[in-house]
This record gives structure tokens, C-alpha cells and sequence, in this order.
């Protein structure tokens, strides 16, 4: 039957006509507690075969960067606003913030390359049927 595998069949692998259970890639040694966790979750939100070893360098610089990114979130988040009165409080908050907006670049694009965004779940079917429609979906309120 050709089109797309379900779920179950995707967990499955062949070896020489024997059934064996894909194994999902481990986070290496090395990662903080955060890392570990944005790792599983990333590892296990996508099919078992999804991610190789040949993907562990961009998995780890993906969990840094965001791992990083919250970090930076966090110092701005406790950020007191009298601070900001000053010239070191506002070039402190720049360089946060300047900081976090060139994480959220590398996360989205070691994203992108894993095909890890909402637009890589898009499939084949939706894709076609937008495009007869002319590329747009009706909205709520529009009539039919």
C-alpha cells in the first residue's frame, strides 16, 4: 500500500526480515538537567527514526541555543524598571535583549533544519488542496 506510514509502522524497523524496535537517539553526556529535558522532548515528539547520530552536533547546539535563550529570558524578565532610568540599565537591557534575539535566530534556524517548525508538519494533502483553492483557506466568517 503506498502513501504515508501510520504511527505504528514508522516504530518499526526491518533487519534481514526480523522485526526490530527503532531506538530514538540518547542525549549525550554533558547537558544540564534543562538541555536533557528540551532534548527528550524534541527526540520524542518526532517519529522514532526522525533523528540518527549523524544529528546529535545540531540536536546539542539546538537545546544550547535555547537553553541560552531562557536564561537571557529570565535576566530580562527580572529586570527592574527603575533600572532602565540609567544609561548602564538601558544598555544592560539592550544587550539582553540583543542577545536573545540572536538566539531566537539560531534556534529558528537549527529548527528549520531538522525540520522541526509548524511549517515541516504541513503535509502533501492540505499543501494540494490550499492550492486549489487558491492558495487560501476560507476564513470563519466568510460565507461559502
Amino acid at each position: 500500500m503506498a502513501g504515508r506510514k501510520s504511527a505504528a509502522e514508522l516504530s518499526v524497523v526491518s533487519s534481514h526480515g526480523n522485526l526490530a524496535t527503532s531506538t530514538r537517539v540518547p542525549p549525550p553526556a554533558g547537558l544540564t538537567d534543562a538541555q536533557r529535558g528540551l532534548w527528550l522532548a524534541t527526540v520524542n515528539s518526532k517519529p522514532a527514526e526522525w533523528f540518527g547520530d549523524e544529528h546529535v552536533p545540531m540536536l546539542v547546539e539546538y537545546v544550547r541555543h535555547v537553553s541560552t535563550a531562557d536564561m537571557l529570558t529570565r535576566e530580562i524578565e527580572k529586570s527592574d524598571p527603575e533600572w532602565m532610568k540609567t544609561d548602564d540599565g538601558m544598555s544592560r537591557m539592550k544587550d539582553l535583549t540583543t542577545m536573545r534575539a540572536r538566539e531566537a535566530q539560531c534556534i529558528n534556524t537549527l529548527a528549520r533544519s531538522m525540520r522541526l517548525t509548524q511549517q515541516s508538519v504541513y503535509n502533501a494533502q492540505k499543501a494540494h488542496t490550499l492550492s486549489a483553492k487558491g492558495g487560501r483557506s476560507k476564513k470563519p466568517w466568510q460565507d461559502d
